[in-house]
């Protein structure tokens, strides 16, 4: 094996292993805000894993310029968006439709493209849209589960999450394009993130919530850590190097998996009761995904291709 496939075999392992544990901190922290505040949760996992990844790469964290610092922020606070909703869609969903319906932000992007910087869509974005959109309409017929009516409001504020995280990654791409570091811009936006939802929680839950709940308890120190450090510091380490190693269609589609695997840790923690539209609705989706992230382009072999434009035979002078 060459040193090159080794590297690529290398970066898609990489890429794998976070899927998976990015796939396991949906069942995590649907355990965790349960005994807790669940903005408080995780204003920790983000503001510690910034804190950790500033005093790590200290040099890249105060020799940051004006416009980088101001990109990184902006980031942060659509970060923070992002998990908010999620968050909360995750109080009132089972964490495998949450992660389902979070995959979506990779079929929203073109179409936000689209409308930010008139980027028009290609054929196999919209069939992927359609497509998902079929595949979330079975899904609404999968029933109304434990978290009965409040199941509506889960799934809102978790498709309202891939607004936000689309939007976050569409910024992330041009920052860097416009030649921001990609490290410094992970730092801030981490810590921004952090600040932000600590700050909210302290407006909204404190009030709500009595002493004792923001106390970390024994059984949940494991987790938080986790969440923090490998879900967090570690697998956005991890996702730097490894798209650096594969190719983007080999990056788009391991990552693709972390809704998957969200669902077999919802299944083997017993948080997901499968049925029949469940299942169907999760594998159109999952297809659907798979046409945008692969390009895809289904109607090809139905369009017409150009002619070709005949060359005038030579003449005799």
């Amino acid at each position: 094996m060459t040193t090159e496939k080794k590297k690529n075999l290398l970066g898609q392992v990489l890429l794998l292993l976070i899927t998976i544990a990015w796939g396991s901190s949906f069942i995590i922290l649907k355990r965790t805000i349960e005994e807790s505040p669940p903005l408080y949760i995780i204003g920790i996992r983000f503001l510690c894993s910034g804190i950790v990844m500033a005093l790590i790469f200290c040099k890249k964290t105060f020799s940051v310029s004006k416009s980088t610092l101001v990109h990184g922020l902006s980031l942060g606070v659509l970060l923070a968006a992002a998990y908010i909703t999620q968050t909360t869609g995750l109080k009132y969903i089972s964490p495998g439709k949450n992660a389902f319906l979070t995959s979506i932000y990779c079929v929203m992007i073109p179409f936000l493209q689209w409308w930010l910087f008139k980027l028009k869509p290609k054929s196999y974005n919209i069939i992927s849209a359609l497509v998902c959109i079929s595949g979330l309409a079975l899904i609404s017929f999968s029933g109304t589960g434990e978290s009965g009516s409040h199941e509506f409001i889960g799934s809102t504020f978790t498709l309202l999450c891939c607004v936000f995280y689309a939007l976050q990654i569409i910024y992330s791409g041009r920052f860097q394009e416009k030649g921001d570091d990609t490290l410094q811009l992970l730092i801030y936006q981490l810590l921004i993130s952090g600040v932000i939802i600590f700050a909210l929680s302290f407006i909204y839950e404190f009030p709500r919530y009595e002493i004792s709940a923001f106390a970390i308890k024994e059984d949940q120190i494991f987790p938080i850590i986790y969440l923090t450090i490998v879900c967090t510091f570690l697998a956005q380490m991890g996702q730097m190097v490894g798209i650096k190693l594969t190719s983007p269609t080999q990056t788009s589609l391991i990552l693709s998996f972390e809704a998957v695997f969200g669902v077999i840790f919802s299944i083997i923690a017993g948080a997901e009761k499968l049925n029949a539209y469940l299942i169907i609705g999760f594998l159109i989706m999952f297809a659907g995904t798979m046409i945008s992230e692969l390009k895809l382009d289904i109607l090809k072999p139905f369009k017409k291709k150009p002619k070709k434009k005949q060359e005038n035979p030579p003449t005799d002078d």
